[in-house]
């Protein structure tokens, strides 16, 4: 089935605001994971790491 040219202009548009959103969460993730890394190496825990039950 073909779709309109309208449907295919909102698909492209949504297609390219989602992709920057989560190339963001992406980067975010791997920093967040770095820096718990990083921080269990070191010794210390990690204020980025959420852990159950302390309400965050």
């Amino acid at each position: 089935m073909h779709q309109s040219r309208k449907e295919q202009g909102l698909e492209r548009t949504s297609r390219g605001l989602l992709l920057p959103e989560r190339r963001e969460a992406f980067v975010m993730a791997e920093l967040e994971t770095d820096i718990a890394n990083e921080d269990q190496q070191q010794g210390g825990r990690s204020p980025l790491v959420r852990r159950p039950g302390l309400g965050f």
